[in-house]
């Protein structure tokens, strides 16, 4: 044959091999619908609501995955100090994700109603130097069907990471320049995704079917190789448990994980409490938490503390390093935080017991819970706050915080209680964020240093009970109750909802015996209040 047929057949043979390579498209989530698109995925990521968490900002949203709906609602109203639009986001940080390096875009199947035009999609946690500290991520618009379900197709080129902090607009296009296109670390990886509203004011209400990865090779793995390892809605986000990242130097690509506080909202939580043999009632513990915990790093001014939270030997691993904030030469924060969830109601309990141990000479430590706002405060200041007292040591103890040692009005900079519960009880931990705490978060605050923290687990101690009436039976809810199956951000969970006060359940009652003491309000209605005023927490 002669040499030149041969190089002809070769480079034909080539070319028809790369133009007939196969394309799949990829279903990233389905918020829960086994029969969604006939595709047999549950939600695969845990999605909460954010909303502008600097300068006092007062736009609300909440966001929910239920029967294969992701519904995110809400309003972007004016930040009063920047009479300017906020921001409000539907977002997912860690879990497992494909690689995606090799796909045309993003496809998301939605519907909005309400008007609200000014959606976009944001992935990654990459940060342009110069830009402000907040604009993480690439980003690119999006228009949903108005009415009725529509697949809107969003190039991977339509993305950019160079945009505007203050409206999400896109300074710089990929397009236009290549170095703000999404690089392939982050595709192979996007650790972090949502679905914004912002630079407009306006009420948003979107529903989400699907969102899917289009024109990827055929040979992608679609389905998490070591799921063990990437449990977000019940060990974590973005590893065992999770992984803040850290604030290495400000260039593109650093920062991973930081940036943002995030805020569960609409979320059911566990309604029914573990009573343990000794009458505390468990909050949380390992190696089978029943939260998704994540570290998070201050956000403000251009922060560069740095922590990281994991399981490790059957405890929450709890490290990192708070450093001065270069702006205000102040220290910053980190902290090992969870929102939403299953949170008991323990308003008849007098302290938390926290069984932990630091190998560290750190006294800046504290715990915090709930999303309550004094009003004599700054915007941001919100959750009752209190010292964990512990000194270095190799050997786990137990370290008891009496719920009278909290208070919600607390200096932001450096975490110290301003006015105790003692001086004056209008500070005190109230019932409503008792019953359902919402958030819970320990930390290192108003201290440089290094932090090393191991938590096997945290339970509420020293609660009252009344002896349960022998006409019923363990396990029946107290008043009228109805049940339901509900599904919440990150899995599924069984459970009910009930008009009157709790129970424990069956097991731990027949264990235990007891009930807790009737409290003044449904837990429903506490829950739905709390939620509806969780902005912004520092």
């Amino acid at each position: 044959m002669p040499t030149t047929f041969k190089l002809l057949s070769l480079f034909l043979g080539a070319s028809l091999t790369r133009s007939s390579v196969a394309k799949k498209d990829i279903v990233l989530e389905t918020f829960g619908d086994p029969d969604n698109g006939g595709h047999p995925l549950p939600a695969t990521h845990s999605w909460f609501a954010l909303t502008d968490p600097v300068m006092g900002g007062v736009s609300v949203g909440t966001a929910t995955a239920l029967d294969g709906l992701g519904i995110f609602v809400g309003e972007v109203k004016d930040v009063p100090s920047l009479s300017a639009p906020g921001f409000i986001a539907m977002q997912t940080r860690g879990g497992w994700w494909p690689d995606l390096s090799s796909c045309e875009g993003l496809q998301i199947t939605s519907l909005a109603s309400q008007g609200y035009t000014n959606y976009k999609l944001s992935f990654g946690t990459t940060h342009v130097t110069g830009n402000s500290p907040y604009a993480r991520g690439y980003k690119a618009p999006f228009e949903p069907g108005d009415g009725v379900y529509t697949d809107v197709m969003i190039p991977f080129t339509d993305f950019s990471d160079n945009w505007d902090a203050a409206t999400g607009e896109i300074l710089q296009t990929c397009e236009s320049d290549n170095s703000w296109c999404p690089d392939d670390e982050t595709l192979r990886d996007m650790q972090r995704f949502e679905i914004m509203a912002e630079g407009a004011l306006g009420k948003v209400d979107l529903k989400i079917r699907l969102i899917t990865a289009v024109g990827c090779d055929d040979g992608v793995v679609e389905v998490d190789p070591n799921p063990d390892d990437n449990i977000q809605g019940g060990r974590g986000q973005g590893g065992p448990i999770g992984s803040g990242g850290g604030s290495g130097g400000g260039g593109r690509g650093a920062n991973r994980g930081n940036g943002f506080s995030s805020t569960d909202v609409e979320f059911v939580g566990n309604i029914t409490p573990e009573i343990l043999d000794n009458g505390d009632i468990r909050i949380e513990s390992w190696p089978d938490p029943r939260h998704a915990w994540f570290a998070l790093n201050d956000p403000v001014m251009g922060g560069q503390s740095t922590s990281t939270v994991d399981v490790k030997d059957d405890v929450a691993v709890f490290t990192g390093e708070v450093v001065d904030v270069p702006f205000l030469q102040a220290p910053g924060f980190i902290k090992m935080e969870t929102r939403g969830g299953e949170f008991p109601d323990v308003s008849h309990c007098k302290a938390l017991k926290i069984k932990m141990r630091t190998p560290t000479d750190y006294s800046g430590l504290h715990v915090t819970f709930g999303v309550h706002h004094a009003e004599e405060t700054m915007p941001f200041v919100r959750g009752y706050k209190a010292p964990i007292k512990i000194g270095k040591s190799k050997k786990f103890g137990t370290v008891k915080v009496p719920f009278e040692d909290f208070s919600d009005n607390w200096d932001p900079k450096t975490g110290e209680i301003v006015v105790e519960c003692k001086e004056n009880s209008k500070h005190c931990p109230d019932e409503a964020t008792l019953r359902y705490m919402t958030t819970f978060s320990i930390m290192g605050e108003g201290e440089d240093g290094e932090v090393h923290v191991e938590v096997m687990s945290i339970d509420a101690t020293d609660c009252e009970y009344e002896d349960l009436d022998t006409s019923i039976n363990a396990g029946t809810w107290v008043g009228i109750a109805f049940g339901f199956i509900f599904v919440g951000i990150g899995g599924f969970y069984l459970g009910r909802r009930s008009a009157g006060y709790l129970s424990v359940s069956g097991k731990d009652a027949s264990n235990f015996g007891v009930s807790p003491v009737k409290p003044t309000q449904p837990l429903t209605s506490i829950r739905d209040q709390n939620n509806a005023n969780v902005p912004d927490i520092l």
